[in-house]
């Protein structure tokens, strides 16, 4: 299964058919609807980086008179423009259509806009605005951080001020982020672009995915009026690099949602009438005390890792897909060996069953990731886990 449209109906189906134990259910509706909905980009920075010409680009249109200031926005797509304002008090208010004078009227604290342009169905944009402090950009990029998969961070220069903002963004996030040197045409004129795109090369390259400049007026200027682009331009201005990147973040994160929602169906498939029951938990000698507790899971353990390293050897066709499947398997005997074992009478029995429900929770998500180091790292933390039986035994 790898049709992404496949792959969401049968989450769907799984979800409506109580399929999924309750732990599973919220992330599988969580995976459905990065599947089924446009991915979430949000712009933040400092205050007049170029944000909401940055937000007009990648929308395809203009939402807002550029010289209007509106709150942080959230821009999606919608058959008809309708703006919801939230109030200061939490109410809210829908305006038909976006005149700025009717919004202005509000004071809308957050603004939700729905759109009719076509980009809107791939991507969502949200617009963050928040004063020229610190404290407060920090708070409103970390409340963005959470409602977003892509972060675009508009800058002129990347200053410490930003850098100290961005430090403890998620790790997650930075993997998914952009650091976009905006304004890049009045940089060039003022013969400052060069130098700042290698201060910022210096001090941002590991802090996000990707550092782009782009001058989005001229973008935008190089769709013309008949709707034919001056590709020449849009190329000058950094806007076809920037399309570029998103198109295939877009695709990244689609990816993502769908070989993590593939994995959660292949470790809960549908039930059927002629199923075969569950497997057991490996027979192991009867433990006398715990000493022969660790000693079992430990030859258990040590001739599993015997087994995957010689099926390795035999076949150069083992992908690391099955070396971590199988790597999976045996923490998760661990974890269910030590709890048959009665861990709820002995502290350490029950930290060393803790151990391998986590290591084996760690695997799955490096499964998830896809990382090309995962089976290595997979490897490593089985080999912790024995070494840790070996300790506990040799106690």
């Amino acid at each position: 299964m790898s049709d992404i449209p496949d792959i969401a109906a049968a989450l769907r189906k799984a979800i409506a058919s109580e399929q999924f134990p309750p732990k599973a259910v919220t992330h599988a509706s969580h995976l459905l609807d990065r599947l089924e909905k446009p991915v979430r980009v949000a712009l933040l920075g400092k205050p007049g980086t170029g944000k909401s010409t940055l937000r007009d680009l990648l929308a395809g249109g203009q939402v807002v008179p550029a010289d209007r200031a509106m709150p942080t926005l959230e821009l999606t797509y919608g058959d008809k423009i309708k703006t919801i304002c939230t109030l200061a008090d939490g109410s809210k208010t829908t305006l038909a259509g976006n005149d700025p004078d009717q919004i202005a009227a509000l004071a809308p604290v957050f603004i939700q806009m729905q759109m009719p342009l076509p980009a809107l169905t791939k991507i969502s944009l949200l617009e963050v605005v928040a004063p020229d402090d610190l404290t407060a950009i920090a708070r409103a990029s970390q409340w963005a951080a959470s409602r977003s998969d892509v972060v675009l961070w508009c800058s002129q220069n990347f200053d410490v001020t930003e850098q100290k903002i961005w430090a403890p963004m998620p790790e997650q996030i930075k993997d998914q982020a952009f650091l976009m040197i905006t304004k890049t045409d009045i940089l060039r004129a003022q013969d400052r672009l060069d130098a700042v795109l290698a201060q910022a090369a210096m001090v941002a390259r590991d802090e996000f995915q990707q550092i782009l400049n782009i001058a989005a007026v001229d973008a935008i200027a190089a769709r013309n009026p008949d709707g034919s682009v001056d590709k020449q331009r849009l190329q000058d201005s950094g806007g076809l690099a920037l399309i570029g990147a998103m198109l295939k973040q877009v695709e990244a994160c689609k990816q993502s949602a769908s070989d993590m929602a593939e994995f959660l169906l292949s470790q809960h498939p549908p039930e059927t009438t002629n199923a075969a029951p569950e497997p057991a938990v490996p027979p192991a000698p009867a433990a006398t005390n715990d000493r022969s507790v660790y000693r079992a899971a430990l030859d258990h353990i040590t001739a599993q890792c015997a087994q995957i390293v010689a099926q390795q050897q035999d076949s150069e066709a083992v992908e690391p897909a099955q070396v971590m499947a199988m790597i999976s398997d045996q923490l998760q005997w661990l974890s269910d060996f030590l709890q048959a074992k009665g861990i709820t009478t002995d502290d350490a029995l029950r930290q060393m069953q803790d151990m391998a429900l986590d290591a084996a929770d760690m695997v799955q998500l490096m499964q998830m990731e896809k990382r090309d180091s995962a089976a290595i790292e997979a490897a490593s933390l089985l080999l912790q886990v024995k070494h840790e039986l070996e300790a506990q035994e040799a106690a």
